[in-house]
């Protein structure tokens, strides 16, 4: 495979990221896109300093890549992340041993704060009751209708997804199957949030 001139890779990158030129130089700290243009135009190759502040605003990007054009452009990312296996709820109100029982590799989730299982038909049925979720921290604003959360309070934690939010309350919906109630919790007994930003749903063969 004939590699890409760093003229090509630049306008790749840019592309991928789904910015113009001029928007992706302030994205990365550039004072100017004068120095991309050049590139473009085919008068330099691009720097180690300009691939390294392109790689750390975009982990994914390979720099090899950058540099040379060997490889891929984009590489998967894998986090190490503390795995409990006690439910997740358990886990979330701080009942879990303190030491993660092991550590999982999840691609692209490596701002996840813990995975555990979900020992409950509370997502139903788009988790199954057993699966692994992979857990995130957010705050009450970056939530969203639909969103499947984990929500905690000083005496309960639960695994809902949300339908509706207002400043004065979160209304989370209940299984389908009905094995779950709504509920309804107001903001300022939340004392933390996360997201269910992966779910992995084992089998036995």
């Amino acid at each position: 495979m004939e590699k890409l001139s760093a003229r090509e890779r630049i306008e790749k990158v840019v592309c991928w990221a789904g910015l113009n030129t001029s928007t992706f130089a302030t994205h990365i700290g550039l004072s100017s896109p004068q120095s991309l243009y050049q590139i473009k135009a085919g008068k330099h190759d691009i720097s180690r300093a300009l691939a390294e502040r392109i790689c750390a605003h975009y982990p994914e990007v390979d720099f090899a890549w950058l540099i040379a054009g060997e490889g891929q452009m984009v590489r998967p990312l894998e986090a190490s992340i503390p795995y409990y296996a006690e439910e997740c709820t358990e886990v979330a109100l701080g009942r879990a041993m303190p030491i993660p029982h092991s550590r999982v590799n999840m691609v692209c989730c490596g701002d996840c704060a813990f995975a555990a299982p979900l020992h409950s038909a509370a997502l139903e049925p788009e988790v199954p009751c057993g699966s692994v979720l992979f857990f995130k921290d957010i705050t009450l604003g970056e939530a969203q209708v639909g969103q499947s959360l984990l929500v905690v309070t000083e005496k309960i934690a639960v695994v809902r997804k949300v339908a509706d939010i207002s400043a004065s309350h979160l209304r989370l919906e209940g299984a389908e199957k009905g094995h779950t109630a709504p509920l309804t919790i107001e903001p300022k007994q939340i004392k933390r949030l996360l997201v269910v930003k992966a779910a992995l749903e084992w089998k036995h063969i």
